[in-house]
């Protein structure tokens, strides 16, 4: 089925064209990148259902003795300290670990996460990208919010991810479907990274693969694009630039102009309140 009109086509085949002809496309520095991630998320009710799901389905099914949980491209820790949060209000013992390559993120994540540290919590992250260290029967839980599309080979991730669960352990990969507000991202990604990005798809093609049980939840979100289009604001700027993974002013006019009339040809409500829309989905497999 094509999600897209005739005209909303025309643009995606002018975008491929344009990408494919740029020398480079440089990606968003470490810094830069952590700032345009909180704000974007910061601007999306996504966030809010993702926890309030997790919540419910997840931790509050958890033993109430002790866990360990693994966060995987943990980031800033602005997710992970809510799952904290949960978690200590019902278990007598928490080991909370998070993974993360991006040093300014991962200073923040120690930050953010110390102040909930306790006899009951213990926490720390690893400066490196995930498979560096091997983890066996280990963890009650495995979290991959929106992190999976960075990792080198996916499915040895997700297989090397099953490996560190403890028997009965669960494994949830939060990541967007092949939708609308990544189809620009997708393209940037294949010149940048000469790979596809991953979504929805390939996770149930891993999961089928491999013969593995799992489920799926889809949650409803829309993203604030007020400030984005027109004399866009430098919180649009930001949410635009991580829209596209890399700055819009730094590319051809031509090509900015394509991305931004493709971005308003899918935003509800242009004018007063205009959103985009930001569904994701939810993975779960549980380790036999």
């Amino acid at each position: 089925m094509n999600l897209y009109t005739s005209h909303q086509n025309k643009i995606i085949g002018s975008i491929d064209r344009a990408v494919t002809d740029l020398a480079q496309i440089h990606p968003l520095d470490d810094s830069y990148y952590a700032k345009c991630l909180e704000i974007f998320e910061a601007n999306s009710d996504q966030r809010l259902g993702l926890l309030s799901w997790l919540e419910a389905n997840i931790v509050a099914k958890m033993s109430q003795d002790a866990n360990a949980i693994l966060s995987v491209g943990c980031g800033t820790g602005a997710f992970d300290e809510c799952i904290l949060r949960f978690a200590r209000a019902r278990m007598k013992q928490v080991t909370y670990l998070g993974i993360e390559p991006n040093e300014i993120s991962a200073a923040e994540f120690s930050q953010t996460m110390d102040k909930q540290a306790s006899g009951q919590i213990d926490v720390a992250v690893l400066l490196q990208k995930f498979g560096e260290q091997v983890f066996e029967d280990q963890f009650d839980l495995i979290l991959f919010v929106h992190s999976i599309y960075y990792l080198e080979d996916r499915n040895d991730a997700i297989d090397a991810a099953l490996k560190a669960l403890k028997p009965g352990g669960e494994l949830i990969i939060v990541i967007a479907p092949d939708e609308a507000l990544n189809t620009v991202a997708n393209l940037m990604w294949q010149h940048q990274m000469e790979q596809k990005s991953w979504f929805s798809d390939d996770v149930r093609a891993h999961f089928d693969a491999r013969g593995l049980d799992y489920g799926e939840t889809r949650i409803g979100a829309t993203l604030n694009a007020k400030g984005c289009f027109g004399e866009a604001t430098e919180v649009g700027r930001n949410i635009l630039d991580f829209i596209v993974q890399t700055r819009l002013d730094e590319l051809p006019a031509g090509l900015h102009n394509d991305i931004s009339n493709f971005l308003m040809s899918i935003t509800d409500g242009l004018g007063v309140n205009p959103c985009l829309p930001h569904p994701v989905d939810i993975f779960r497999c549980q380790k036999p």
